[in-house]
């Protein structure tokens, strides 16, 4: 599960079912080990972010190929899950992708 302080957020937000589909979807894609997830700009502009922990294997001549397959497959599953592109670069961290995510309008909006 991912870590308590994004648990207790999608809870919150009445999204935990949600996150956990979507962690779960995730970790089903070749190489992905962990995942950790940002909630905290969830209330205010309805974005989720995504750093899953990858391993892409040995740098060799696939290397970039099974890399960029990698985050085509993250991103369909982010599809799936009625996430779509928030304008927002893609970094890639060395082992870590940070992807942000707005969420469609499947997702709650969250008043307080």
């Amino acid at each position: 599960m991912f870590d308590k302080g994004a648990e207790e957020a999608a809870a919150r937000f009445g999204i935990l079912d949600r996150m956990t589909a979507l962690e779960s979807d995730l970790l089903q894609i070749e190489g992905i080990s962990d995942i950790d997830f940002d909630l905290s700009v969830y209330p205010d502009c309805r974005q989720v972010i995504i750093v899953p922990k990858y391993d892409a294997g040995a740098l060799d001549k696939q290397y970039y190929t099974r890399r960029h397959k990698q985050l085509l497959a993250i991103l369909t599953v982010c599809v799936i899950h009625d996430l779509r592109n928030s304008g927002d670069r893609i970094e890639d961290y060395g082992e870590h992708w940070y992807i942000v995510r707005d969420c469609g309008a499947t997702w709650p909006r969250v008043t307080f």
